[in-house]
């Protein structure tokens, strides 16, 4: 790496961690201290419970800050540059600007690259075991947690919906599971337990019965212990049922095939799949539109040229927000909604850069 590389990433360092530590405070003012004085109110959570969930929802908003945050360092790094004529004494040295901003736009790159690796390891991680502590929390403090369906699913002609109060993966077991079977669309048999516990590749139930849904001559048949045929394990199980912010983006891609093979619309959920990747892949742009307008920042105000650039990043979620509700309406795909963005950004960014003549 060359000296003036160095150089280049060095100062757009500082600002870089400045905006991430800037926009991180202004999320978790806005949200997450407001959601946790909620939940301490409501359960009664301790400080350590309070503090554990703050460090868990912060990383899904730390990923909306890189982007943000790429953009006003590379602002301040060439806005610094410019203004202390040290890109007159580059020029002169026979330095382009394109040149310049090889560095800047491998450093975008390289910090979308890291940004869709956290967003697709340790958010889901996090988000998963924050969403576990809420609801210990509801149950301790005594609070009605909505029945929840886990599963609906077909197999050889037959299709079931799984209730239950609870799902604990590690040990395998279903609290309060109810089972609905269907045959031809139609529902004809229930089956209720205090619970299920998945044993030699199967589900054994406990302390229930069998109701057949004849209208004629309904059945209950009570059992001890009654296995199951659903070959569904609770890994899978919780796989399916998590929120789309707990899944990676394979668990999600997967989901979305189940939810499709029941003809059910999948457009919010593909959203979140392509916004996995696309809010990331926005640092890169934004380090191709943020030199030239960090360059010319000193032709007038410093000021102005930060509140254009500090514009563009909000303009860009708006648009992004607004992209997404026009695909829930049919109106476009949601991989264009995900990435046009993206796409008109770099353009933009390409053609300025392109635009400066040394």
């Amino acid at each position: 790496m060359k000296i003036i590389d160095r150089y280049m990433l060095r100062e757009m360092g500082g600002p870089f961690v400045f905006g991430v530590l800037a926009f991180v405070l202004l999320f978790v003012s806005a949200n997450i201290l407001f959601r946790l004085t909620e939940l301490v109110s409501q359960l009664g959570l301790s400080l350590w419970t309070a503090t554990e969930l703050f460090f868990l929802w912060l990383p899904s908003f730390i990923v909306l800050t890189f982007p943000l945050a790429t953009l006003v360092a590379i602002l301040v790094a060439f806005g610094r540059l410019s203004g202390d004529s040290e890109l007159v004494a580059m020029y002169a040295g026979g330095m382009s600007f394109r040149r310049l901003v090889v560095p800047i736009a491998a450093a975008g790159l390289l910090i979308a690259v890291v940004t869709a690796a956290f967003n697709e390891v340790i958010v889901p991680a996090a988000n998963r075991r924050a969403e576990d502590i809420v609801r210990t929390a509801t149950a301790r403090a005594g609070g009605v947690m909505k029945e929840e369906i886990l599963l609906k699913e077909s197999a050889e002609g037959e299709e079931r919906i799984i209730y239950a109060d609870r799902l604990d993966v590690q040990s395998g077991e279903l609290l309060n599971p109810v089972i609905v079977w269907f045959q031809n669309d139609e529902p004809v048999m229930i089956t209720k337990a205090k619970r299920a516990v998945w044993r030699q590749n199967r589900w054994e139930m406990f302390d229930g019965a069998n109701v057949t849904l004849d209208p004629e001559r309904p059945v209950t048949l009570s059992f001890d212990t009654w296995i199951a045929n659903i070959p569904t394990t609770p890994r899978e199980i919780a796989t399916r049922t998590r929120a789309p912010e707990e899944m990676t983006y394979r668990e999600l891609r997967a989901y979305i095939g189940d939810v499709l093979r029941q003809n059910k619309p999948t457009v919010a959920l593909e959203l979140k799949l392509h916004h996995k990747f696309s809010i990331p892949f926005a640092c890169f742009v934004f380090a191709l539109i943020a030199p030239p307008l960090g360059m010319r920042s000193h032709r007038g105000s410093s000021s102005i040229g930060m509140g254009i650039a500090i514009m563009i990043g909000f303009g860009y979620y708006v648009v992004w927000h607004y992209l997404s509700a026009v695909a829930q309406q049919g109106a476009i795909t949601p991989f264009w909604a995900a990435w046009l963005p993206n796409v008109v950004t770099g353009l933009v960014g390409v053609g300025l850069i392109l635009n400066v003549r040394r």
